[in-house]
């Protein structure tokens, strides 16, 4: 039998014959690490076909680099000493990860046919990605990932025709240059699509009281928005006759058409055929369709989309293979498997992802195509997929599996299990926190639409608990556990400025009475209590909660709510004190940050205040919830009377807490106790108050986790409150 040649490099890029699966991954991936003078030693001097072809493309790569404005501090990218990361997974394309000092990218080996593979089938199949895309690109594929998902997905749904919304634009004939605003009647029924976009700065047509009957009676396709424009065409495209976009549908300037319409929205996108997302769009002159940009792996240079470059044989003795590589496509990924810490580049890739309105029509809507600023994304109940096909039929998890899968870094799939039988109403309620916390990272241009644009995932969430009231985005059953929220401290550079407007649309106990500015985000976030777990005071009650029922919708802008709880409650004084934040710069020099970004967060961090509450000669830090742009807590003053209010514990070794707070804000004894790793705290969580009048009624400043806070409220006396 003769024997195989088995290249004592790239093991013939055959996972099979490689010495062992590293580094240990989920899926079936392995790496090879590899420096690039023994792959060009190999290529020039060998045997080994796979070692040229990764050579040549490499090569040609850095001749792009050259030219190109990806080495304008001159460096070389590709250098003999450049260890190569060489990723082989099965059925997919290959990637070499070029990993030098403070510089790292990524190139993709790909063939579009098996039969192009040169017999390596390491050199999976993909799909090119154009540098600019065409409406035809789209719907080909729209159309090929439209009846996939109605024939195979059967958590889905087949699309149906469904009642349509109160309004829809009627786009009519492919070849015409009108469309009409549609009013429809109650027993109207047909197939439509929706739009999830950006309004932006510019001002974009509206319908309002005064121009209605004129959309009535027909747009010009030129009166429309570029990104208007577009959704017509591929809604004409699809063989789809009803469009449903907001500014057009919703009468803007009427009060109470806009609150009828936004307590529909749910209805509307879940009956939605497709949802089309502008995603890289930041306003409406940009439309959906454009050139492509991407960031290479470390988000340090821009990079074009579509520049694929085939090798093939030089000459007959060598086969038959056609094998192309580009930059790797990774940012959208990034952005749909939540993998990674995107928020630094969302808004240049993906605009439309970080605003709030946005977030419960991805989780509502059954599919939504996305044209984010690299490819087409395709999102539904069943997985994603992306133009590239790297994420072909994608569940969750790391789409490169060299990550723990987690269910819950899918939105949808986080919001496809809430209707799961097998979900349990506590799983449910950890999931909405989960929810909370993500849509607490997005923004909004009106404060006061906090709740609104969430109230269509409130209504669904409450046909699965409906043994709980909505109470200005907390449930009651998850009380008193769903009042544990923070916001976000300064970590990192994090010092967005939150307020309470002096006619708050949320009560002071609710995260949605969090404001901010339109360009930041409130941060609030439930990872104490999900992290550390939460076992409510058996000494705390809630005895009752009273809201003003809204006419519309209970899930939208909120009336007045109070809360009733009786529970231990303990009178303490507030303390503002400068912060020193030479303990966080080395925590963080400890882990993975860069020197340059230590220096600029120091800049950053510099003349800010943290918050303390003082009982009984003991000081512990809190997290207000309203403070500016230094940290320092606003609407109190130092020296101030507060009440902390116990609702639950916690357990936490000595030695957990440790690590996770810096050493100088504790006791030499403290320090020595938690050495011992045995040691089990009992922990606190309170709400921090402060009383409005001469009664029972008390607002809320913040979040106080006491790590022995135990002892503060053992004799403490039991107190009815009313919360506002």
């Amino acid at each position: 039998m003769e024997s195989v040649f088995v290249c004592p490099v790239c093991f013939n890029l055959d996972p099979d014959r490689c010495p062992e699966k590293s580094p240990p991954s989920l899926l079936d991936e392995h790496r090879l690490n590899v420096p690039f003078s023994e792959l060009k030693r190999s290529a020039e001097t060998g045997d080994c076909l796979a070692c040229k072809i990764l050579c040549v493309g490499l090569e040609n790569m850095q001749e792009l680099w050259d030219e190109g404005a990806e080495s304008e501090n001159g460096d070389q990218i590709l250098l003999d000493e450049t260890l190569l990361h060489i990723d082989l997974r099965r059925d997919h394309s290959l990637r070499v990860i070029l990993a030098n000092v403070g510089y790292e990218t990524t190139i993709e080996f790909y063939t579009v046919s098996i039969d192009d593979c040169g017999l390596i089938p390491a050199f999976g199949i993909a799909r090119p990605v154009s540098s600019e895309l065409e409406i035809s690109e789209c719907l080909a594929l729209a159309t090929e990932w439209l009846k996939e998902c109605s024939e195979k997905h059967h958590s889905c749904g087949q699309p149906t025709e469904s009642k349509l919304p109160t309004r829809v634009l009627d786009v009519g004939q492919i070849d015409t240059d009108i469309v009409y605003l549609h009013e429809t009647k109650d027993s109207d029924r047909g197939c439509y699509m929706t739009l999830s976009h950006c309004w932006g700065k510019e001002q974009i047509i509206t319908t309002t009281t005064g121009t209605l009957q004129d959309r009535k009676a027909g747009v010009k396709l030129s009166q429309l928005s570029k990104t208007f424009r577009h959704a017509v065409q591929i809604t004409r495209g699809l063989g789809i006759r009803y469009l449903w976009i907001d500014s057009l549908c919703i009468i803007q300037d009427d009060k109470l058409d806009w609150e009828v319409e936004s307590a529909k929205m749910a209805q509307v996108y879940m009956s939605s055929q497709l949802n089309l997302a502008a995603t890289h769009s930041s306003s409406g002159k940009e439309g959906c369709f454009g050139e492509r940009w991407s960031l290479d792996t470390l988000n340090q240079t821009e990079l074009n989309v579509g520049e694929d470059v085939a090798i093939e044989p030089s000459d007959e003795t060598e086969g038959n293979y056609k094998i192309f590589y580009r930059h790797a496509l990774h940012v959208a990924h990034d952005h749909f498997t939540r993998t990674m810490d995107y928020a630094n580049t969302m808004e240049d890739l993906s605009p439309l992802l970080s605003r709030a309105w946005v977030f419960q029509e991805r989780l509502l809507s059954p599919r939504t195509l996305h044209f984010h600023a690299e490819e087409l994304i395709w999102e539904c109940a069943s997985g994603i997929s992306c133009e590239c096909s790297r994420l072909q039929n994608h569940k969750w998890g790391d789409p490169d599996g060299l990550l723990e899968q987690r269910k819950v870094d899918q939105l949808k799939m986080m919001y496809s299990s809430i209707t799961s039988p097998e979900m349990t109403d506590p799983q449910v309620l950890e999931t909405w926190l989960e929810f909370v916390t993500e849509y607490c990272t997005l923004k909004l241009t009106k404060q006061m639409d906090r709740l609104p644009a969430l109230s269509g995932l409130a209504s669904r969430v409450a046909q699965r608990l409906q043994s709980s009231e909505y109470l200005a985005g907390l449930w009651s059953q998850d009380l008193p556990r769903a009042l544990c929220w923070q916001i976000d401290g300064p970590y990192y550079g994090n010092r967005h400025p939150t307020f309470r407007d002096a006619h708050p649309s949320a009560p002071s106990w609710s995260w949605a009475s969090i404001w901010n500015n339109s360009q930041d985000a409130p941060y609030v976030t439930y990872g104490l209590v999900q992290t550390r777990g939460f076992v409510p005071d058996l000494r705390c009650r809630i005895q009752s909660f009273h809201k003003s029922q809204s006419t519309i919708s209970p899930f939208g802008i909120c009336g007045v709510v109070q809360l009733s709880i009786q529970a231990p409650l303990i009178e303490a004084t507030l303390l503002v004190t400068e912060q020193d934040d030479s303990s966080i710069i080395d925590q963080m020099r400890k882990g993975s940050a860069h020197e340059q970004s230590l220096i600029k967060i120091k800049e950053k961090m510099s003349e800010t205040y943290e918050t303390w509450v003082r009982f009984e000669g003991e000081s512990v830090r809190i997290s207000p919830d309203c403070f500016d742009i230094k940290q320092r807590i606003t609407d109190i003053s130092h020296g101030d009377a507060v009440f902390c209010l116990l609702l639950g514990h916690f357990t936490l070794s000595d030695r957990d807490w440790m690590g996770q707070h810096p050493s100088q804000h504790l006791t030499r004894k403290e320090k020595l106790e938690s050495e011992e790793s045995s040691s089990q705290l009992l922990g606190a969580y309170a709400l921090v108050l402060r009383k409005v009048d001469d009664g029972p009624t008390y607002r809320r400043l913040g979040l106080l986790v006491h790590r022995r806070g135990a002892g503060w409220w053992e004799d403490a006396p039991i107190a009815l409150v009313t919360l506002i």
